[in-house]
Order: C-alpha cells, then structure tokens, then sequence
C-alpha cells in the first residue's frame, strides 16, 4: 500500500481522535481545570450581577481555578441567553437567569432558543424583592399618592425597568391595569443604568430589586414607594408592601439562578449544584446577601426546573390577562 495513502490514513484518524477527545466534558472530578464563565445579560450593577460576583468570587476560592462574570446585555437577555445555548455543554459556560428568563417566551414571538429544550437548570441562588422606588423629587411620597396623579396626568408617569419584557416591566403593567392607570415605561439594560438615570431625573420612577437601589435609598437619591412582598423588607422595614397599599395578588420576587446549554453531563451538574449550594450556605455569603435583600435559595437542580416551568406558566398568564401583544 501507498506510504503516502497511509500517512493520510493516520492523520485523519488521530484529528479525529483529538476532536473527539476534545469534544468530550471534563469529568466531575477533574472539573473544573480552565476557567469557568458566568454569563449575565445585563450591564454591570444590577442584582443578577451582584449575585453573580459575590458567587464566582467564592467558587473560585473554592476550586482554585478562576470563575469570571462576562456581562453581554442587550435585547432583554436573548443575547446572553443565546450565547450559553450555543456553547459546548461542558460546564464552562454558565448562565445566570433570572425572571426575564421565564417571562420572554410569552412576549416575544420568535425566539433563536427554546426556553426549555435548549437548557439545564443547576440551582436556584436567590430570590430579591421587587421595589418600586422615585427620584427625591417626585411629588408622590406613597402608591397611593402616585395613582391619583397617575390619573390626573394619564401617561406622564415614567417608570425605568431591567428592560422591555422583563417580569419587572410586566409586574408594573399588571399593577397599572389593577390600578387603572396609564405610564410610560423606558427600558433599560440592566438594574445599574435604570438606577443612575432615575437619580438623574431622566425618569421619575423605577422598579427594580432592594439589591440594585438600597445603597442609594439610603444615601437619599432615591425614595423608595413600595416593595412587592408579603412581608416588609428587613432592609427597608418603613417601606410598605404592596398588600398594604389594597393590591395582595401582586407579589412577585425576581428570581436568580444558574443554567448552563442543553446535555450538560449529569455528573458535571451535581458537582456544580453541591458546590453552589455549598457556598449558599457559607455565613458570609448569607448575611452579605441578607444586606441586599436577596434571599438565598440554593436547593437541587430538579428543584430550580420545577421553579422555572412554574414561572413559564405564570408569566403567560399575566400576559394574558393583562393583554400585553407579543413582539
């Protein structure tokens, strides 16, 4: 036989060798030994990025090999979410979803993923309370001071949200078909840039997560109005709850958690979620989390599934009954 023929033979067997080699996921064991990404979809400063650097920092420690928050924002989290359904499912490549997650299959037509075919749910990190706060300078100091003149000037009111779309932006929505009232919603790339422009008094309003806005409540560049939980927040125990101010069914936490592509080996997802639920439970983690009003939540992977299917469902309902058309 030809010698050359052979040496043809046997390079393309050994590509293949080494693609296949190369294809496969790092075992459980091994994993992780090359740096671990944690995709957000929003700009840097909102509450899925706080909970993002505060978890990476201590599974870093943890494994000894550096995890990174990539922030990739923009078109209400498809790019981002995109981004990890494409990626080889090998553990390297996280995202971190959240609310908007659950909510975007309902309001956008056509999606380049499937919410669920496409991804595998790791573990749930933690739930933040929804707070509907105000520069210093609008006029109304309650809800309910800003319903009467929400109808006095009938889509005058500005509200900034996380973006279009976002459970955020529909929870508003929602409370303004409830409440009869017209605003005007701007959308954002994230919790930071709706935070700065809401101090600046570009808009009068915003609704983000007590993580996002507490620091700057309580430095007096913003007001806070109203928190969607059934209980007061410990952060902001003067805030009133949604409940109080005559609208109980409209809680609504913003959910953050951990999902990585489609096929991500069963092995690789029980190390990650042992290992997060691990640093959930550390008690500088907890209380740190505490002082941003984010419950830790932590959990199994079947656990975060079921919570995400939940979601699905919910969101559809809202946007259903609240008559938002789908773009």
């Amino acid at each position: 036989m030809d010698s050359s023929f052979i040496r043809i033979v046997v390079t393309a067997c050994l590509t293949l060798i080494c693609a296949s080699a190369q294809a496969q996921p790092a075992s459980a064991d091994a994993y992780p030994v090359k740096t671990v990404r944690f995709v957000v979809g929003y700009a840097p400063g909102g509450s899925t990025d706080i909970v993002a650097r505060l978890v990476a920092q201590r599974l870093s420690e943890q494994w000894g090999t550096q995890v990174v928050v990539e922030n990739r924002p923009g078109a209400d989290t498809i790019i981002a979410t995109d981004a990890v359904a494409k990626v080889q499912p090998d553990g390297y490549t996280l995202l971190l979803a959240n609310s908007t997650n659950a909510t975007n299959p309902s309001v956008i037509a056509k999606l380049p993923y499937d919410p669920l075919r496409d991804f595998t749910s790791v573990v749930m990190l933690g739930a933040a309370t929804n707070l509907l706060s105000a520069n210093p300078s609008f006029p109304p100091n309650s809800l309910k001071e800003m319903i009467a003149l929400a109808k006095a000037r009938p889509g005058e009111i500005t509200y900034a949200s996380v973006g279009s779309g976002s459970s955020q932006h529909l929870l508003v929505e929602h409370f303004a078909l409830r409440a009869r009232v017209k605003l005007l919603h701007v959308p954002y790339k994230g919790g930071g840039p709706a935070v700065i422009d809401t101090m600046a008094g570009h808009v009068s309003t915003m609704i983000g997560s007590v993580a996002t806005q507490e620091s700057y409540i309580k430095a007096g560049r913003l007001k806070p109005l109203v928190v969607f939980s059934a209980t007061r927040s410990a952060v902001l125990p003067q805030t009133p709850t949604i409940a109080e101010q005559g609208f109980p069914d409209l809680q609504s936490e913003y959910w953050i958690g951990i999902m990585g592509p489609a096929k991500l080996p069963a092995a690789v997802v029980a190390k990650l979620n042992t290992n997060m639920n691990a640093v959930l439970n550390l008690p500088g983690i907890r209380e740190r989390f505490k002082q941003i009003g984010v419950d830790p939540l932590g959990g199994s992977a079947e656990d975060m599934d079921r919570y995400y299917r939940k979601e699905l469902t919910l969101w559809a309902n809202v946007v259903r009954d609240a008559g938002i058309e789908r773009r």
